[in-house]
Formats: structure tokens, sequence, C-alpha cells
């Protein structure tokens, strides 16, 4: 295995929800790459637009994140795609308490999130 395969077998490991395995599976079918450095424990989700990475979304330990860099102008479409998530998984990340927020639209905390995958009628 490699790195980034490591990392998503470490972070699965750690979820008792089984959202990380879901959410990950969702994001390959729906054709993004995937990258996981050595060096890091986050998993970025990107897709390549004129040959330039473009990340959509992060998973770390217990935390789904969306980038501010993507989401900022889209934030009415992230609002809609995340509506049907409890606000109670919803981190904060304005005021950002932390560096990394400041780099964030929207963070979920997938430790509180009993994951259900919607099956298509």
């Amino acid at each position: 295995m490699g790195a980034k395969e490591d990392l998503l077998a470490n972070i699965i490991r750690h979820d008792k929800s089984g959202a990380v395995q879901s959410i990950h599976d969702k994001l390959i079918e729906a054709g993004l790459k995937w990258k996981g450095p050595s060096n890091s424990e986050t998993l970025l989700y990107l897709f390549r637009l004129d040959g330039k990475e473009v990340g959509v979304a992060a998973m770390r330990r217990g935390i789904f994140s969306f980038p501010k860099s993507f989401w900022g102008p889209r934030g009415s479409a992230l609002h809609k795609a995340l509506s049907n998530v409890p606000t109670y998984t919803r981190i904060n990340v304005e005021p950002a308490i932390s560096s990394s927020q400041l780099y964030l639209r929207a963070s979920i905390q997938l430790a509180r999130f009993r994951y259900r995958v919607q099956r298509a009628k």
C-alpha cells in the first residue's frame, strides 16, 4: 500500500459510523481523484482543470471539510448540499479558532454523524 491507502485505512479504522468509507467511495464514484501525502494526516479530494488540481473536499480523522478556495464562491450550492446534514454535526469555522479554519467554508464532525447511504429508487 502507498501513503494515501495507509492514511485512508487508518482513518477508516477509527470511524465507527461507516461514514468515511461511504463518503470516500461516493467521491471516487463521482470521478474525483484523491491523494494523501505521507507528511500529512489529511486526504484530499480533487479534480483537474486546465492541468491544475482543484481541491473540493478533505477528510481527516473525524472531520470532513470543504475548502474555501473552491466553495467560497459556491456557498449557496454547498449550503443546499449540506441541508440534510444534521446541524449538531457541523463545526463552526467562523470565526476561525485555528489557522486551518481560515481555509475552510464548512466542516462536518463525522464522529457524531450517523451516516446512511440514500439509495436511488
